[in-house]
């Protein structure tokens, strides 16, 4: 199974991301993500044998233990790659808090014996993929929102079909 972990949004914050994707629609050609998979991603596991689902819940419970809900916000958007191939993000400020979750996820990964991506966690929310940001000359200010992120998932990802579908293995509620 594909495995990653991630800090489930907020309505308020969902609602501001689907408005500021609508808004790029008319300028923006690209793969837009679908409102029921937007998150920010903790740690990426890769393919995980079936059988060692419930160890990574119990890194995932281990990890969440006494953590309080988060306080966060939505910030700038951004992209990763090309301009005419890239990632469009939007930024998501959940100060230390978020930053400390995501290493302790990672921390207990690797305790498990799990191995994970180890890019430098940054706390984003991807809004579009294959975007063609080089006809457009400068990003539009994205809707700001912000929430309390209480809730923590283990999900797979199937990338089988014609478009990705995440499924929730687990979910750990802060607090």
């Amino acid at each position: 199974m594909r495995l990653f972990i991630a800090a489930e949004l907020p309505e308020p914050m969902l609602d501001a991301l689907v408005e500021t994707q609508a808004g790029l629609r008319d300028t923006l050609r690209g793969r837009y993500v679908a409102p029921d998979m937007l998150h920010v991603t903790l740690a990426f596991l890769g393919d995980v044998p079936g059988a060692l689902v419930p160890d990574v819940v119990g890194v995932l419970e281990a990890a969440c233990a006494g953590v309080d809900p988060i306080d966060a916000s939505l910030g700038e958007l951004g992209y990763f790659g090309r301009p005419r191939k890239a990632t469009l993000w939007q930024a998501v400020d959940g100060g230390d808090a978020l930053a400390n979750l995501a290493e302790a996820v990672r921390a207990q990964l690797s305790l498990g014996g799990f191995s994970f991506d180890e890019k430098v966690f940054r706390a984003h929310v991807t809004l579009m993929r294959a975007a063609d940001l080089a006809s457009v000359g400068e990003l539009p200010m994205p809707h700001i929102a912000r929430g309390p992120i209480d809730a923590i998932t283990l999900f797979s990802s199937d990338l089988s079909g014609p478009h990705p579908v995440y499924e929730p293995l687990h979910t750990v509620r802060l607090g």
